[in-house]
Order: C-alpha cells, then sequence, then structure tokens
C-alpha cells in the first residue's frame, strides 16, 4: 500500500514534501552486528565547562552545547515507555539533509549512511529495535538533520543606542519561529512568539530592552534558548508515527526528538556523532523542558609510552652494513 502524507506535520519546519512508503512491503535492514552490543541508555550528563580564550572555530577540541528535547502527543503517552528489556520494533526512514534559511559556499552534505549504524545503536540502547521477519514494526521513524541558519543580517542601529536590530520581514519572522521549533519545541516556540510580537508592536529593535529580553531573562534555561534561536544551528529530529495508522493512510505522530546546537565555528560532521550519542537516552522518552547538554567534540585520549628496549635486526645478504 503506498502511503503518501506531508513531512510539514511531523518536523514542523519544512513545505509538504511527498512522501511515498511501501508499508507491507519495507525493506529494513538487519540490525548491525555493533548494535547487539548496546547496553541500556543512561541519562548523560552536562561537561564541566572549561574557559578558554581562543573563540569555538580556533579551539583544538571545544565544548558546545546541545539542546535536547522530546515532545510526545496524546496517543504516544498512552504507550508503555521505552525498554531496553521490551524493545518497540520500528522501521525507518531516511527524509535526508534539509537546510534551511541563507546557504553558505562550501558546506558539505552529510549522508545517512554517515549516521546510520550509530543512530541503530542509540536507538537500540534506549528500547528501538529495527522490525525484522520474526518481530512486526509498530512504529515508523523519520529521521532528518542539517542546517538551520538565519536570514536576518544586522545593520547599524539608528535609533540612537549602541545595539544593532534586526529589519524582520515576513520570512524572518517565520524563520526564527522555525528555529524556536526545532531549539525548544513547540510550547516554547508559542511563548517566545508572542514576547517577538510585543516586541515587534513596540520596536524593530529586536535586541532592545523589551518584551523579548524581559522574556529572555525570565531564567538561564529561557536565556540560553532565546541566544540560540538567534544563531545558525545544526539540527537532528527523530519522529515516530503509528505504523498501522500508516497503513490505512492516517497520519498518527507519537514522538519527535529535537537535537540541536549551534553552528558557529564547529564542523557538522565531527559534531554529528555527539548529537546522535547525546540523544540515545531522549529517543521517544518525554521531557518536560529542554535539557541542555555541554560535550567536547572528541573524547580525551592518552598515550602511554612503554620502557624503551633495543631490537635486533639482521641485515639482509647484498647489502652493505651502515657506517657507525
Amino acid at each position: 500500500m503506498r502511503i503518501i502524507f506531508a513531512l510539514i506535520a511531523c518536523i514542523l519546519i519544512f513545505p509538504a514534501l511527498p512522501l511515498r512508503i511501501e508499508a507491507q512491503n519495507a525493506k529494513t535492514k538487519r540490525p548491525h552486528s555493533k548494535t547487539k552490543e548496546a547496553t541500556a541508555a543512561k541519562k548523560p550528563k552536562s561537561e564541566k565547562w572549561k574557559f578558554s580564550f581562543l573563540p569555538v572555530g580556533l579551539q583544538k577540541n571545544p565544548q558546545p552545547e546541545y539542546v535536547i528535547i522530546t515532545e510526545m502527543s496524546d496517543e504516544g503517552r498512552k504507550l508503555p515507555p521505552p525498554s531496553f528489556d521490551k524493545p518497540v520494533y520500528y522501521i525507518s526512514h531516511a527524509i535526508g539533509q534539509r537546510d534551511v534559511g541563507d546557504s553558505y559556499g562550501g558546506t558539505k552534505t552529510v549522508e545517512y549512511n554517515y549516521l546510520e549504524e550509530q543512530l541503530s545503536r542509540s536507538l537500540a540502547s534506549n528500547g528501538y529495535r529495527p522490525a525484522g521477519e520474526t518481530n512486526a514494526a509498530t512504529q515508523v521513524l523519520f529521521i532528518a538533520w542539517g542546517m538551520h541558519n538565519r536570514v536576518v543580517e544586522p545593520e547599524n542601529s539608528n535609533d540612537g543606542d549602541d545595539e544593532h536590530h534586526y529589519v524582520v520581514g515576513y520570512e524572518d519572522i517565520n524563520n526564527l519561529l522555525s528555529r524556536a521549533r526545532i531549539v525548544g519545541g513547540a510550547k516554547f516556540a508559542d511563548e517566545f512568539a508572542a514576547a517577538l510580537s510585543d516586541q515587534l508592536a513596540w520596536t524593530r529593535n529586536l535586541r532592545a530592552r523589551g518584551p523579548l529580553r524581559i522574556f529572555s531573562e525570565r531564567d538561564d534555561l529561557t536565556g540560553s534558548l532565546v541566544d540560540q534561536i538567534f544563531e545558525d544551528c545544526y539540527y537532528l529530529l527523530v519522529t515516530a508515527l503509528d505504523f498501522d495508522a500508516l497503513r490505512h493512510n492516517e497520519r498518527k505522530v507519537l514522538w519527535t526528538t529535537k537535537i540541536s546546537t549551534t553552528s558557529r565555528g564547529i564542523n557538522f560532521m565531527s559534531t554529528l556523532p555527539n548529537m546522535v550519542e547525546l540523544g540515545s537516552y531522549y529517543f521517544g522518552r518525554e521531557t518536560e523542558v529542554p535539557d541542555i547538554l555541554r560535550k567536547r567534540l572528541m573524547k580525551k585520549a592518552t598515550v602511554e609510552i612503554g620502557e624503551a628496549t633495543v631490537q635486533e635486526y639482521i641485515i639482509p645478504s647484498g647489502t652493505t652494513p651502515p657506517e657507525k
């Protein structure tokens, strides 16, 4: 049965894209051998912040912050929580990289095979396993990733202060609201939209003291989320839909896990593995508010030098020994 529906209802940021799924004859890859070695996911802890005088782009091993949130629908809440011992079986479908906002030259598209194995292992650690001949699928997971860049360009303020203001048009506002949904989820995006509307009714300067600034200062979490909304970011989305509903051409979203991080000075292919790893605990597990975790791009490596020894060697015949 061929099922066509609009992806915008699933990930909330892109124009409707026709999507075709062979529900009865869907091909799923067998779990990779490493997937079997997965262990039950534990809630990750944020690394201790370390100060650096260098900008992120010049640091050897920067320490970006990752924002993670899982939004659950009413239908999703009726399901038992994910369990490593009692897994949920799924079919996955890669939407691919979907970039939003202004594009930059020299950026390389990240293919699905770059994150497929690790993503499968991360999902398995939280109780999600690929369906097979003996385990029927109950969920379909749609995976999308990409860059969500600004379309707002700062210019010098002419209203008597030293701050920048933003020339906001219809496209600019939609861009901010779209990124707000990625970064903070639907509830936070609605709150941000209300504050943004009040700010625009008063001044075009989005950084001036006003309703938006007051909103961002209500607590540390809100301030961090607002800061990331005004920055370019990378994101990873995993959205689960009910498999049986799709077979009947119905869309029933169960949950969506959103992971994002500021892209300034960071290479996407370097930070994407961290995004997948940190998401292990959160896939299909509802969060009341976004969690912010700090993690270095590369794990610390140590080199142990053993005791020096002299190795004898035999000079091949027909060669002249080196002079001492």
